[in-house]
């Protein structure tokens, strides 16, 4: 990608998580971005298009970056531990990368709604729902293959079914994500919070 079209981006990033998606106009991107029209419309031809991407490269591609990573560096962990470790190394990407976009954005985390920015994805990137869908059951389709060895290894119960408990560590930890994005408190605590959420569902499911 050339340094335009990245310098493009971040500025229209900048628009989308600032307000709804409907309120950024292309001439204000436009404005911002100091190129002429021809040169603009050269890389985007349109808002929608440029909203994809930019909803592909530090959105989508910030929630893969980690799981490929652990799905082609599998850590020889037991499951114990494997997964306090998978949910915080994805968290702390995650809120890692979310602080230094903001800081190259001169945003605050007060800046941001959320909530918002969630809803205009699923409203206006059409796709969104079922890529995001579709990264959450190869996610949990990677816990079931853990949770089999684990069971297979006597680390865990035989009777448990293994697609429903790959379901709640899913949900477990997408829910303590949304918290750590949320709440400043749990942000600093984020290690223990996961060790302390995981251990009390591990206690129901070990041998």
């Amino acid at each position: 990608m050339n340094d335009t079209k990245e310098r493009i981006l971040s500025i229209a990033l900048y628009y989308f998580i600032k307000k709804p998606y409907t309120e950024v106009t292309m001439s204000e991107i436009l404005k911002a971005s100091g190129l002429s029209k021809g040169g603009f419309y050269h890389h985007f031809e349109s808002k929608e298009i440029l909203y994809h991407e930019v909803i592909n490269k530090f959105i989508l591609g910030t929630f893969m970056m980690e799981y490929n990573h652990f799905i082609s560096n599998p850590y020889d962990l037991p499951f114990c531990d494997f997964v306090p470790v998978y949910i915080k190394s994805t968290l702390e990407h995650l809120l890692e990368f979310a602080n230094i976009k903001l800081g190259e954005l001169k945003l605050n985390a007060e800046d941001i709604n959320l909530y918002m920015v969630m809803f205009d994805m699923m409203k206006h990137y059409k796709g969104f729902g079922a890529m995001l869908d579709k990264l959450h059951q190869s996610e949990i389709e990677m816990f079931k293959t853990l949770i089999d060895k684990a069971k297979e290894e006597g680390e865990l119960r035989k009777e448990i079914d293994s697609q429903s408990l790959a379901s709640h560590v899913h949900t477990l930890m997408h829910g303590i994500g949304v918290l750590a994005m949320l709440d400043e408190g749990l942000e600093r605590n984020i290690e223990k919070d996961i060790r302390d959420h995981f251990n009390n569902l591990f206690q129901l499911i070990k041998t």
